[in-house]
């Protein structure tokens, strides 16, 4: 929920400010960026899109392996993207997975190995998160 991912954020925000000596009142400003830390909610979709592209390469575990499916309405390989009828539906792998999927850039897609692809990963959400 909304109030989770805050709560996350506030304990991240917290851990910031201790690795660089900042106290508990004084302002964050770009330690998380000075830091190369995503914040919560991109880490998330960090661990998501890693487990997807693992899925994708024969590396994932089976049944996330089965949730997912090619689309063959394009010349790209998209993932379907089942419909919902719930917010929590809509958080579901099966259903968030292949959304954060096919928002990827075929950069990021088609790494070679899991290290290139985290590599690559990291930095697209990073520049997401803090835009320069």
């Amino acid at each position: 929920s909304e109030k989770n991912m805050q709560q996350l954020q506030v304990i991240q925000n917290a851990a910031a400010k201790a690795v660089v000596g900042l106290y508990k009142h004084d302002s964050l400003g770009t330690t998380l960026k000075d830091l190369h830390w995503l914040p919560v909610s991109k880490r998330i979709e960090f661990k998501i899109l890693l487990l997807v592209y693992k899925c994708l390469n024969n590396q994932g575990p089976e049944y996330l392996v089965e949730m997912l499916r090619y689309s063959c309405a394009n010349s790209t390989p998209l993932l379907q993207e089942p419909r919902s009828q719930s917010s929590s539906g809509d958080r579901a792998f099966q259903n968030l997975a292949p959304r954060l999927w096919n928002k990827l850039t075929d950069s990021v897609k088609t790494s070679e190995s899991v290290e290139d692809f985290k590599a690559s990963l990291k930095t697209h959400l990073f520049k997401q998160a803090w835009p320069e």
